[in-house]
């Protein structure tokens, strides 16, 4: 029983050590609900009238479907300028994820 839960520690501590990299803050193992903030135009110029929202899902770590890259997020939302970019990131387990990108801009008059 003792070597079971040290696998599983190992298990797990091995995973976190590499998920880790791709978002931030650091998500939990079990379940995730994060929202965390991403660039921003540090001169605060922009005019911020619209939001676009882009995201990607899994299922299974083994299948991912969607887009959240800002740039392209913007450019098909007409934003020409971007005021800022926020993230959100649902997760549960290592069955079902949602990673998206909010976009804060300007768009095209």
């Amino acid at each position: 029983m003792k070597l079971f839960f040290g696998l599983l520690l190992l298990t797990f501590f091995t995973v976190s050590c590499f998920y880790g990299e791709v978002y931030k803050p650091l998500p939990g193992l079990l379940y995730t609900n994060i929202h965390f903030d991403g660039d921003f135009d540090p001169e605060n110029n922009v005019k911020e009238d619209t939001i676009a929202t882009g995201c990607v899902q899994h299922f299974l770590r083994l299948y991912s479907w969607g887009n959240a890259g800002a740039g392209s997020i913007a450019k098909e939302n007409g934003i020409i300028k971007i005021s800022y970019i926020d993230h959100h990131l649902v997760e549960f387990l290592f069955i079902y994820g949602k990673y998206c990108t909010y976009v804060h801009g300007q768009k095209n008059l």
